[in-house]
């Protein structure tokens, strides 16, 4: 979307440094910052969220290595009970956040 109107804004340096912070934790430049606040659009973030999605791809790999080895026949057991536990923690942080983001946005 090409955008051709320009929005002038006078704010306090206390003001700004606070948008200004906030924009970075959304990841965000200030532009987008302040235009989806005005209206009113949600802006989530999801603290941590890249570091679980990386350990669920780990605890994927490490599992599909095993069932290779199983199918090979160099592996005949697999303690999956440690690698259950983890994706249910995942899983409980993913809901959680899902939870959060409806109460945000509800």
């Amino acid at each position: 979307m090409n955008k051709e109107s320009f929005i002038g804004l006078r704010v306090t340096d206390t003001e700004y440094r606070q948008i200004e912070r906030k924009a970075k934790k959304a990841k965000m430049n200030m532009s987008q910052y302040v235009s989806l606040q005005a209206l009113e659009r949600d802006i989530t973030i999801y603290e941590g969220l890249k570091e679980h999605t990386y350990q669920l791809s780990k605890l994927g790999s490490n599992l599909n290595q095993a069932l290779i080895l199983a199918h090979q026949g160099k592996l005949t057991t697999i303690d999956i009970m440690p690698i259950k536990k983890e994706i249910h923690a995942i899983w409980q942080l993913l809901n959680r956040l899902t939870e959060e983001t409806r109460r945000i946005q509800g």
